[in-house]
């Protein structure tokens, strides 16, 4: 489906802990529906003059994951997605999303944009997830900076979709190929699934 083809912006955000799948599986989403993607490891980087596959010295890695470069960097998911959406294409804004308040300024940032909405819930048993965080990580090919202990604390931390969530989340299967077509099919004119 080419963005022309929507009935009007969408805004589809990931939810889920690193090694969750989440840059991955939504490749044949922004191949298929024509959206374009915006990943946080990729902007949190930006935001301090890295490239995507550079790492972070010990001196410079607190400030890169500490809480104001969090802050900064959703606040930069969501200035791109408004040059994307103002665009007319569809934005997929991969991070983990994991708290709260995050979701609910792109919820009321889409909200605001008449876009619909649409979060993306990833998930993984915790031995898949520590696997693919490790060998990730060893091969070094991916912006990610994310570690076994980065995961860990993702595991620990977060706040869990409440029930007035749900209504615009779509369970993304741990394992085969997801149904992006389906997904598509079933968003109506409010961008809810």
């Amino acid at each position: 489906m080419a963005a022309t083809e929507t009935r009007r912006p969408l805004l589809i955000v990931t939810h889920g802990v690193s090694g969750s799948g989440k840059t991955m599986r939504t490749q044949a989403l922004v191949e298929q529906f024509g959206a374009l993607r915006v990943r946080a490891d990729v902007e949190r980087k930006r935001l301090f003059g890295l490239a995507p596959l550079e790492r972070p010295d010990a001196a410079l890695k607190p400030r890169l994951y500490g809480a104001e470069a969090g802050t900064a960097t959703y606040a930069r998911l969501l200035e791109a997605a408004a040059a994307l959406l103002d665009g007319g294409w569809p934005a997929v804004l991969d991070a983990t999303f994991l708290h709260r308040p995050a979701r609910d300024a792109a919820r009321r940032f889409a909200a605001a944009r008449g876009a619909g909405f649409v979060l993306l819930d990833f998930g993984a048993d915790e031995a898949t997830l520590r696997e693919r965080v490790a060998a990730r990580a060893g091969r070094g090919d991916d912006a990610s900076d994310a570690d076994l202990a980065v995961l860990e604390a993702q595991l620990r931390g977060g706040d869990p979709l409440a029930a007035d969530e749900l209504a615009d989340t779509w369970p993304v299967p741990p394992d085969g190929t997801p149904d992006w077509a389906r997904l598509l099919a079933r968003l109506d004119g409010t961008g809810r699934v």
